[in-house]
């Protein structure tokens, strides 16, 4: 296993630890791991999941962190 895959899942499993009634799948939305298609035309949404296999270890550990410090600044308020 890699780094970045212990990183990815310490901070999926951190995150699932401090919300223990999510399910899985919403986590992994929740911290844009998984992402959908992004819309072009708001009158007519895309609700395909967006392919991720072309994002690097790094770029999906980069977007976790954001939405958790998203996320974070949220609850300080």
């Amino acid at each position: 296993m890699k780094q970045e895959h212990k990183i990815i899942l310490k901070l999926l499993e951190s995150y699932l630890e401090k919300n223990p009634s999510l399910r899985f799948g919403q986590a992994l939305f929740n911290l844009q791991i998984n992402e959908f298609q992004k819309t072009t035309d708001p009158r007519n949404p895309n609700y395909n999941i967006r392919d991720i296999h072309g994002d690097s270890d790094l770029k999906i550990i980069e977007r976790i962190k954001k939405q958790l410090a998203l996320i974070e600044s949220f609850e300080e308020k």
